[in-house]
């Protein structure tokens, strides 16, 4: 139960880092090259993911 909990807050972490950065391009501020490289990890593990499910 403790572990599920965990991975809904990392989750929810994840999404709110992904929605900061979202905003961040929005208003033209500039993104750090350790943000731009945790996005591209997490764009290719989503995506992976998504080969998964879909198989």
């Amino acid at each position: 139960m403790l572990l599920k909990k965990y991975d809904e807050k990392k989750e929810a972490l994840k999404e709110i880092g992904r929605e900061a950065i979202a905003q961040s391009r929005r208003l033209g501020l500039p993104i750090s090259a350790r943000d731009r490289e945790n996005e591209a990890k997490d764009r290719i593990s989503r995506n992976q993911e998504k080969r998964i499910s879909a198989a």
